[in-house]
């Protein structure tokens, strides 16, 4: 009799067991996400406030200052709007919708003015530079300027790293090495020499580190176009 009570036992505990693993929550998938680096170069007095399907961004955005976001979506490639307001106001600038992908990183740019505002949005490649070396990519900002030349390194033919940069334009990033970008980033119209014409020189640029991505926006140090150009970086992120 013990020995059918010991058995009786064992069936008991094991159908508790089974019982208790059945009762457990299923676990909770993580949250699809896409990300966002937001900047706002809208030649207009004004913040700008966004949405990304209809929530609310914050904070309001200065001019030049970016955000950091990301969007909860329902799929892992899913369609999203972006709309760009007048803060404190229900006047929309502009609005686009932009295919995102899960786990994707996105550069969302506002610039140009309330008469002709444009929005683009350019994924991020995040894979780290060679070793030692710096990865970059530039923006051009400043409606009024026609196509741009870069030079890096220094003002001669064989330093011209960027012809024919448009305006709206977000370039392909290249590689550079810190020392070069230390000595000089030259701005020019495009197919113009730097001793016949230089728009922008940035020079002791000591915030350049190896092994790191940024994105170089030419445009003005205000929203007011009558304001000086300058050359304003960014970090990106890096896997």
């Amino acid at each position: 009799m013990k020995k059918y009570h010991n058995i009786l036992l064992i069936l008991m505990f094991v159908i508790t067991g089974c019982t208790k693993v059945s009762d457990q929550e299923p676990p909770i998938p993580d949250p699809i996400k896409s990300y966002f680096n937001i900047y706002n170069f809208l030649s207009e007095p004004y913040d700008v406030a966004w949405e990304i399907d209809d929530e609310v961004v914050e904070p309001v955005q200065t001019y030049g200052s970016p955000i950091l976001e990301f969007s909860i979506m329902e799929k892992e490639v899913q369609d999203l709007m972006f709309t760009a307001k007048e803060a404190g106001a229900d006047h929309v600038i502009k609005n686009i919708v932009h295919q995102a992908k899960q786990n994707h990183y996105y550069t969302v740019s506002l610039m140009g003015n309330e008469t002709d505002p444009l929005i683009l949005i350019e994924p991020m490649e995040l894979k780290k530079p060679s070793m030692g070396q710096v990865k970059l990519r530039f923006m051009h900002t400043a409606m009024e300027l026609g196509a741009l030349d870069i030079y890096i390194g220094g003002s001669s033919p064989d330093h011209k790293a960027l012809s024919n940069v448009r305006y709206a334009l977000l370039t392909e990033y290249f590689e550079a090495s810190q020392k070069n970008l230390w000595e000089a980033i030259i701005v020019t119209p495009n197919n113009v020499a730097p001793e016949d014409s230089t728009l922008l020189s940035f020079t002791a640029n000591n915030i350049f580190l190896p092994n790191h991505i940024y994105m170089g926006v030419i445009g003005h140090t205000t929203s007011s176009p009558s304001s000086s150009l300058h050359l304003q970086l960014y970090n990106q992120p890096v896997n």
